[in-house]
């Protein structure tokens, strides 16, 4: 997201920096003369984790059944410390090879070695961003604030560039996104999210369901209360450990008989929980939106896909004021949430209490028509579309604007 320290850890200076853009422009350079473009190839890459993640299954599964494709996954986390530094910077030297050979690149996120080349306009780059929607400031909005790029630092590496296309949940996302990534607004496309079509298959939302009550069946009678907090932090940090939602006491006030809290932290944080029960190896934040029956969340982008279910949402934000103060929305925050913000645990438990009436008071069909109206079950079509679009597309076309 443009953090000054994404990924140079301690030789993130600027000098440092500096030689770093002309080896990785030498580096690029030499791939580029020698090799041309493979009209076939597509690269599917980010940092975020160490396979493929939820954010490009569909896409990718819907790649491998078209003809002649050559697919090119780069997913490798960064590592933490000097050595996993330099070991990871080194691995980005070899993925040089792959986008200046490639036809389209497929992004989910800040990818930094794109931010240092001049890319040659053969290459089309599609970013595919992690999360829905957009309400906290993000990218070039952030600029100068705390967890932003410096001014300074976009001098030399003008993060979030080299993007041919971003995609987008609906059209109310594309201003935010324009200005996030500072990109012509024709160039942010409402196609929809493809990892949101999972929500409208009811062969798999059925499956799931009888898998977890399999797993966990002393779940299957309990109000199911999933807690997905915004992550804080760099990459792979998270800035304090400690939740702000204390479940000690949570439940102090509400019966354990009847409620067992889901927590299903960012995957930079450590692990994902049921009360005391690990599953992060087993569902993954998607599927347990799905087997829910109420998002208890601060300002993750979350929401956005939980209003498609027409579930009741909570926002407990006990360090608002700070929030805006260093992130910032795009729209009011209290004008914007589909659900009572409270800073204090006691209205929370109360709102958990009488969750029938806040889902007859809330309107979240109205929030997602607004947010997620291009999530419709089709999004993976559209964008592949998309991508075959631009794999079709000859060198000498330039530049057009797709009608998505």
């Amino acid at each position: 997201m443009g953090k000054n320290n994404h990924e140079m850890g301690n030789l993130n200076t600027m000098h440092m920096t500096k030689i770093l853009k002309f080896f990785f422009q030498i580096v690029y350079t030499i791939f580029s003369k020698l090799f041309q473009v493979t009209q076939q190839k597509i690269v599917i890459a980010s940092y975020r984790d160490n396979e493929i993640n939820e954010n490009f299954k569909n896409i990718y599964n819907e790649l491998k059944t078209q003809p002649r494709l050559k697919i090119i996954l780069l997913f490798r986390k960064s590592k933490s410390g000097l050595l996993g530094k330099l070991m990871y910077t080194l691995y980005l030297f070899k993925s040089l090879y792959h986008i200046a050979t490639c036809k389209v690149l497929l992004l989910d996120d800040y990818y930094y070695p794109l931010y240092l080349i001049k890319k040659r306009p053969e290459t089309k780059v599609v970013q595919i961003w992690h999360a829905c929607g957009a309400f906290k400031k993000f990218g070039h909005s952030i600029k100068d604030k705390q967890g932003g790029p410096s001014s300074e630092y976009l001098k030399i590496v003008p993060v979030h560039s080299n993007y041919d296309y971003a995609i987008v949940s609906s059209e109310e996302a594309i201003g935010p996104f324009s200005e996030a990534f500072n990109m012509p607004k024709q160039k942010i496309l409402a196609t929809g999210v493809p990892r949101t079509d999972f929500f409208f298959s009811e062969e798999h939302i059925y499956e799931l369901k009888k898998r977890f009550h399999e797993e966990y069946p002393e779940l299957k009678n309990k109000v199911k209360v999933l807690y997905a907090p915004t992550y804080r932090g760099g990459v792979n940090k998270q800035y304090g450990q400690q939740f702000l939602l204390n479940q000690d006491t949570l439940f102090k006030h509400l019966s354990s008989d009847h409620y067992e809290l889901l927590i299903k932290v960012h995957p930079y944080m450590q692990k994902s929980v049921i009360g005391d029960i690990n599953i992060s190896e087993n569902f993954s934040l998607y599927e347990l939106m799905i087997v829910s029956d109420v998002l208890i969340t601060d300002y993750s982008s979350v929401i956005f896909e939980y209003s498609l279910l027409n579930k009741p949402m909570f926002f407990y934000c006990p360090d608002l004021e700070n929030y805006v103060q260093e992130r910032d929305f795009y729209y009011s925050f209290p004008e914007f949430a589909p659900g009572p913000i409270r800073t204090k645990i006691e209205p929370l438990i109360e709102d958990l209490r009488n969750m029938k009436l806040q889902k007859k008071q809330m309107n979240y069909h109205a929030f997602s028509d607004r947010f997620m109206n291009r999530c419709d079950g089709h999004s993976t079509d559209r964008v592949v579309s998309l991508i075959i679009s631009l794999i079709n597309e000859t060198m000498n076309e330039g530049e057009r604007v797709f009608e998505i």
